[in-house]
């Protein structure tokens, strides 16, 4: 599979109407179904996402489990997820996200602009 970077991911998901799945923890219900980078999350619970919003207006409609369709490698594939029913700590998942180098520790710097 070719790795595809992370701003053509987020053209091809707007295209495809979906959300870049940049990244998902390990032991996340995402990461045990199998969501990876570079696929492009269509539907949940099947509601279309095109945007967070719909994400998670959809994503409510179920505490316990999410159906979701996703794009990989030009296929439309379905997943089920199983969410944990134990809480989780979020000092906990912060240092793991920051850890896995998930998010970047430092912005990103902007352009100069003219005077």
């Amino acid at each position: 599979m070719m790795v595809v970077r992370s701003q053509d991911l987020s053209k091809l998901a707007t295209a495809l109407g979906g959300l870049p799945i940049l990244g998902c923890r390990r032991d996340s219900p995402a990461g045990r179904a199998g969501l990876t980078y570079g696929d492009v999350l269509l539907a949940v619970n099947g509601m279309a996402t095109p945007d967070w919003a719909s994400f998670i207006e959809a994503r409510a409609l179920s505490a316990t489990s999410m159906r979701v369709e996703i794009f990989r490698d030009g296929l439309h594939l379905h997943l089920e997820l199983a969410f944990d029913q134990t809480p989780i700590d979020p000092h906990e998942l912060l240092a793991e996200i920051v850890a896995d180098s998930l998010v970047p520790l430092v912005a990103p710097a902007q352009p100069s602009k003219p005077n």
